[in-house]
């Protein structure tokens, strides 16, 4: 796909010949032609009001009138991030409040007549930063792979609101039910694509919402929203590294309570505090929105209202039968937790201070006995003994740390899950196991958190200096990239378009391809191990007793 600005400008060399075009509740939708792709591409559709003005911090409004003729020929800007001096996904993109867009990518052949699978593409970021014009979700490559499968999709990418502005807390907000606007505004996207999707070929009734890390989160808490309420929004999921235990915080929290206390304090609209709820959020509504966000640092995400998250949390629904039946993809990556842990652990002492907030105290001991302090063991694994002792900030028991925090956030979450559900639902598990080409961390390369997103949208975009100063960890699979990356770029975007398309992975054109079984067609579960040298299986039981641990008393 091309980039933003050049998007922009090839719509507008058409000199003959006929602009695709689409026509939808709201009016006509004229897009761009890939032919090169074999692909039309509608960007930028709004799928509510703009969030702006009065309609700041309120749930998400349909648009409920024509546009007439809209020209669907570029992304929209990102919602806006967190306030931040420094660099998050939404550096080197436009950023607007007047964000809440999606965008279409359909095969060419594929129409009303002749409908295919959908999947809706629902970034990550922490539910803080990021957007769907981002490089690293371009669609094109996976869509295509579809159409080498013989199995065609539409791909849908999502913006929705992030942080003080997507998913601000405390009681002002609890009171008028405004809470969770992010999600909300997803599930207003979910229910365009129901409204939408059948005019650009899509089957309304094969929807695969997919997501990962916080996108992830986000498609675990579609599944289980309304308590389990079945919409008929979307009959698959995919939730890659965003699979954790632990309860919903109340609206109310310290933390949510302080957030927005802080946001109305440091602002002018400090004047409101002693007000009624009702001027308070009349006056933050009417923020220029620099001085609203240079003031919203704190704590955001998802909470329990008691409306849309209505379940103690993700796991606990699961467990009590409160969630959409829907088949499903889940994994994580081999050394995740070695980004996330705290580091600079010498003794167990400090391990112990490491783990505040990730095992509570009266489990720490216990915990720290099935995670003993031997270097071989521990997270990133299969190093051996080698200590990053070049870390920043070093410590001789990080990589025991890394390993429970890994286990805790990631692996174990998603382990429990394929262990309680897998019976009841088609379920593939996997373990993306694989240090990307490109990617380097410094003193040792580990499997870090995202590194799979590349491989699943198998990207082909040019390596130039924007994708690298602005892509994180984003590998790239063009022409340059090593045969064994390319490779397994185009198995695993392959395995996932197949699943979108027939709730099999296994559904492929790929001569010699190892087949992806069940979770639950071996007793201990099995999980597909994505990596170069050539795609395994394996037991899923890995860390068992630790793990074991984690699942029985961390996560209830």
């Amino acid at each position: 796909m091309l980039p933003l600005l050049t998007l922009a400008a090839f719509a507008f060399q058409f000199v003959g010949g006929t602009r695709p075009s689409v026509t939808i509740k709201n009016g006509t939708l004229l897009g761009v032609d890939l032919p090169q792709y074999n692909q039309s591409l509608f960007l930028g559709i709004p799928y509510a009001q703009p969030p702006v003005g009065d309609l700041r911090l309120r749930p998400p409004r349909s648009v409920n009138a024509s546009f007439g003729t809209f020209e669907a020929t570029a992304y929209s800007p990102h919602c806006w991030s967190r306030f931040t001096t420094g660099f998050d996904d939404n550096s080197g993109f436009p950023n607007s409040e007047d964000c809440l867009t999606l965008n279409v990518i359909q095969p060419h052949g594929v129409s009303k007549a002749s409908p295919v699978p959908v999947v809706v593409w629902i970034h990550g970021g922490g539910l803080t930063t990021g957007g769907s014009a981002d490089y690293r979700y371009n669609g094109s490559w996976i869509v295509e792979a579809s159409m080498a499968n013989e199995h065609p999709i539409v791909l849908v990418s999502i913006n929705y609101r992030l942080a003080s502005l997507g998913f601000l807390g405390g009681k002002a907000l609890k009171d008028e039910g405004s809470l969770n606007l992010g999600l909300r505004d997803q599930r207003l996207a979910l229910h365009w694509v129901q409204e939408n999707i059948a005019e650009f070929g899509g089957i309304p009734e094969k929807v695969t919402i997919m997501g990962e890390s916080s996108g992830a989160t986000s498609v675990h808490a579609h599944v289980i929203a309304y308590a389990g309420r079945d919409d008929h929004l979307f009959n698959q999921a995919i939730a890659e590294s965003g699979t954790g235990g632990g309860n919903f915080s109340l609206p109310t929290a310290a933390p949510f309570q302080d957030t927005y206390n802080a946001l109305l304090g440091n602002t002018s609209c400090a004047s409101t505090a002693k007000q009624s709820e009702a001027d308070q959020l009349a006056c933050l509504r009417a923020l220029p929105i620099d001085e609203f966000r240079n003031n919203s640092a704190g704590t955001t995400g998802l909470v329990f209202d008691g409306d849309i998250i209505d379940v103690p949390g993700t796991l606990e629904a699961y467990r009590t039968g409160k969630w959409v039946k829907a088949a499903f993809i889940v994994g994580s990556n081999t050394d995740e937790g070695f980004g996330f842990a705290t580091l600079g652990a010498n003794t167990t002492a400090e391990a112990k201070t490491a783990l505040n907030g990730v095992i509570p105290a009266q489990l720490q001991d216990q915990v720290l006995k099935l995670y003993p302090d031997v270097p071989a063991l521990g997270c990133p694994f299969n190093t051996g003994d080698f200590q990053p002792a070049n870390t920043n900030p070093a410590g001789l028991q990080n990589k025991r740390v890394a390993a429970i925090t890994g286990d805790v956030d990631m692996a174990a979450g998603a382990r429990w899950l394929a262990q309680t559900i897998s019976s009841e639902v088609p379920f593939y598990k996997y373990r993306f196991n694989h240090v990307p080409w490109s990617t380097s961390f410094g003193t040792i390369d580990f499997i870090a958190h995202f590194l799979e997103v590349s491989y699943v949208f198998n990207l082909q975009n040019n390596d130039t200096a924007f994708w690298v100063t602005n892509h994180f960890a984003a590998t790239y699979l063009g022409p340059d990239a090593p045969i064994g990356d390319r490779f397994l770029g185009t198995r695993m975007s392959s395995a996932w378009a197949s699943f979108i398309a027939t709730g099999d992975p296994n559904n492929v054109k790929i001569p010699g391809a190892v087949t992806w079984p069940k979770y639950s067609e071996s007793k201990s579960g099995v999980n597909m191990v994505w990596q170069s040298q050539g795609a395994i299986t394996e037991k899923d039981d890995f860390r068992a007793e630790g793990m074991q641990f984690i699942m029985d008393n961390v996560f209830f």
